[in-house]
């Protein structure tokens, strides 16, 4: 009884200092997939000349404007457009078998103090594989450099934050100051979990009907 009992408590022992081990091993191996995943996508982007779908907002500016997502034909048709209106949100996208594998975000103001730039990636069912976002801000001459990776669930694996000096691209750490001028925005990454989630989805979802 007494070899039953030590058996059981050394069974329970191991299982409970392994299982972080065998945790962080799993992480490190989804992590690893999602970076091959990642570079087979920009492989496959590589082999177009220019995006397959463009969307942009062409909404107003303001706090109080709702979003207003229209489809451009090409990046001429864009720019041209952008000669009477600018938009201010911009989302570049290319798909595999009819689904959109990567879609690019270009985010800035009508200051032109910030700019912000997200690159999605996104698993063949749609869901978010990892997203790259790379600020860059003259509210303290910053560059803020955030990946984000995701498991099928669209649980958080892993994320890294780096913050550069803008003029010359070496490590700098911020102050509550820069944090406080640049808000928000210094923090956050945008990011949707899944394809039918993206601001756009619902024209999509017209074309097809």
């Amino acid at each position: 009884m007494k070899k039953l009992i030590s058996f059981s408590f050394l069974t329970v022992f191991f299982v409970v200092c392994c299982s972080p081990v065998f945790a962080q091993t799993s992480r490190k191996s989804a992590i690893k997939q999602i970076d091959l995943h990642c570079k087979k996508v920009e492989t496959f982007t590589r082999k177009y000349k220019s995006p397959q779908l463009i969307f942009a907002d062409t909404s107003d500016y303001t706090e109080n404007s709702k979003p207003k997502w229209k489809k451009f034909a090409s990046e001429k048709v864009l720019e041209k457009f952008r000669e009477e209106k600018e938009t201010y949100s911009i989302a570049y996208n290319w798909r595999k078998n009819d689904k959109i594998i990567r879609s690019n975000f270009t985010l800035f103001s009508p200051s032109g103090d910030w700019a912000k730039y997200v690159y999605l990636y996104f698993r063949e069912d749609g869901t978010l594989a990892k997203a790259e976002s790379e600020l860059k801000t003259f509210y303290g001459n910053f560059i803020v450099l955030n990946d984000i990776y995701f498991n099928a669930k669209g649980e958080i694996l892993k994320k890294t934050t780096k913050y550069l000096d803008l003029k010359t691209e070496k490590p700098r750490k911020p102050s509550e100051d820069d944090f406080a001028n640049n808000g928000d925005n210094f923090k956050s990454v945008e990011f949707y979990k899944k394809t039918d989630k993206l601001p756009f989805a619902f024209l999509l979802k017209r074309q097809k009907n």
